[in-house]
This record gives C-alpha cells, sequence and structure tokens, in this order.
C-alpha cells in the first residue's frame, strides 16, 4: 500500500510539476547551465548537452566532451535524474554524441518507476561561408519505461520504443545564433495502451552583445498544449567564472545559477523556483573537454 501512496504522490507531483497530466519521458532539463538560463538550450548547445538539447551543436565542437548532471526535481526525496552524455568530433563528418538519462522513483530502496533513455546523435555542418554557418543534427532516442512489482507480488513488466529527434542551428556573424529542434518527430507510442511521447517544437536564439555577456530566448510549443517561453543571460564575471539568471513560464518560474571552469574541466550548478506551491530544484554537474580547440 505504501508503494501504491509514494508512486501516486509522485504522479500528481510531476503532473503539477509540468502544469498539465503526467506524460512518460516529459521534459525534465538535464543541464544546470541551461536551467539557469531559464531552461533555453537550444540555441547555445555547444558542450556535451547537446544531443540532449539540439543534435546540430555537435556539428562545431572540434573538442571531446564529457558531461553528467544530477538533480532531485523539487527536493523530493522519492524521486531523482541522473544524465551522463558526450560529444565526439569527427572532422568534416561533423560531431557524434550520445546520452544517458535515467528518472526514478523510489521508496525503500524499491524502483516503483523508472524512465531510461539511450540517445545517439550526429550533428554535421551544411553551410559555412564568411559570416554564416548552418548546422543539422538527427538523434534517436531509445526508451525504457519499467515498473516495479507490486506489494501482491504481480510484474506490471516493462515497455519501450524510439523516436527521433531533428535540429538546426543557424550563426550569424559570429554573435547571433537561431536554434531548432523537433523532439520526436516520428510520434512515438509505448505501452499496450499506446500512450503518445510528448512532441516538442523548441525555436530559440541567442545574442553575444558584448564579448563574455550571452542572451538568450526560446518558445517551446507542445502539441495540444500551451506554448512555454524561455528567457535567460549569462555574463562572464571573471575569465573563468560564468554567472546566469533567467525565466520561464508556464509554469512561471524564476532561475540562477553559475559555471566555473579551469583546464577543460567545468563546474555547474542551477537553481529554480518551483512553480506554486511545489519546492525549488538544485542541479549539479561537470564537465570536462580535452583536444582540438577550445571555442
Amino acid at each position: 500500500m505504501k508503494r501504491i501512496t509514494i508512486l501516486v504522490l509522485a504522479v500528481l507531483t510531476l503532473g503539477l510539476a509540468a502544469g498539465t497530466a503526467w506524460a512518460a519521458f516529459d521534459n525534465l532539463d538535464t543541464s544546470p547551465r541551461a536551467r539557469a538560463m531559464g531552461d533555453a538550450g537550444v540555441a547555445t548547445a555547444d558542450d556535451a548537452f547537446a544531443p540532449y538539447f539540439n543534435p546540430a551543436g555537435m556539428a562545431a565542437q572540434t573538442m571531446y566532451s564529457l558531461g553528467n548532471s544530477y538533480v532531485k526535481p523539487h527536493q523530493l526525496d522519492f524521486t531523482d535524474q541522473l544524465y551522463f552524455g558526450g560529444v565526439i568530433p569527427a572532422g568534416r563528418y561533423g560531431g557524434v554524441g550520445f546520452g544517458l538519462r535515467r528518472f526514478a522513483t523510489t521508496f525503500e530502496g524499491v524502483d516503483l518507476h523508472t524512465e531510461s533513455t539511450f540517445t545517439l546523435a550526429h550533428g554535421i555542418r551544411l553551410y559555412e561561408d564568411l559570416h554564416t554557418t548552418i548546422d543539422f543534427g538527427s538523434a534517436l532516442n531509445f526508451y525504457r519505461l519499467e515498473f516495479g512489482e507490486t506489494v501482491t507480488g504481480i510484474d506490471p513488466g516493462d515497455a519501450m520504443t524510439t523516436g527521433a529527434d531533428v535540429g538546426f542551428l543557424v550563426s550569424l556573424h559570429r554573435r547571433t545564433r537561431i536554434g531548432v529542434m523537433v523532439k520526436n518527430i516520428n510520434n512515438p507510442q509505448i505501452g499496450l495502451d499506446n500512450e503518445e511521447l510528448v512532441q516538442r517544437l523548441h525555436g530559440g536564439l541567442a545574442y553575444e552583445p558584448y564579448d563574455g555577456v550571452t542572451t538568450v530566448f526560446e518558445i517551446e510549443s507542445r502539441l495540444g498544449l500551451d506554448p512555454m517561453y524561455h528567457g535567460g543571460v549569462e555574463f562572464s564575471v571573471l575569465e573563468n567564472l560564468y554567472l546566469r539568471t533567467g525565466i520561464m513560464t508556464n509554469p512561471n518560474k524564476l532561475s540562477a545559477g553559475f559555471g566555473y571552469s579551469f583546464e577543460g574541466f567545468g563546474v555547474n550548478y542551477a537553481y529554480s523556483t518551483g512553480g506554486g506551491v511545489l519546492k525549488p530544484s538544485h542541479q549539479f554537474g561537470m564537465t570536462f573537454a580535452w583536444g582540438g580547440e577550445a571555442p
């Protein structure tokens, strides 16, 4: 009975967090940098989190990179999310990347509900001249949904499906980037009841008015739901220290954070309010890049 109660509580809480009914593999930010800037990442995908936010962002990367993050959404003891990903530059063939995301609901050491996503992605440059570049990326997501055994010994089993993403990233005069990504473009379904995974369209703009300052704005549209707006800014206060802040709507949230990097190693932290009655979230992450030329 306790297991059923905690699972129901998790579902209701996640529904409140999303502002809509809970859905499997819904959007939960994997990057502390993006979270700190209002969950905007489609136009700034230039690190190990690019396979998740916009695979086109891997095309221009010349350094090998790895990244991970951890968050307990709204400080709930029974849920957490882990992410680990990386990018491998491939010269004129662009870049390839991977991502592993695990979101789980746990009670007394038992996983009641687990969402696992394995992503394989590729990004390549389609066009380049003196002032403009156009990059394209695609990704395959292998989804697996598992439920723990009930107290009466019934095993609900698991289910798997595959989703496809496509993205573009356009750079203009080096200071302006326009990003677009479609998540689950093939309308994947999972389980015996053929639950449709959420399809999302992200369109965003990143502009650097000065060296060391980046402003971002993004619109997220989900099929059949109200759009979400994301915005934020990142600025360098010291050579290797960045401060970030942002805002998002539906639900309304404020965010902030920082990042510090040295010799290819980076540490990032993000804070975002809960939206409504939920507690704020704290997300931590690390990145490591080596080889090639630093951007």
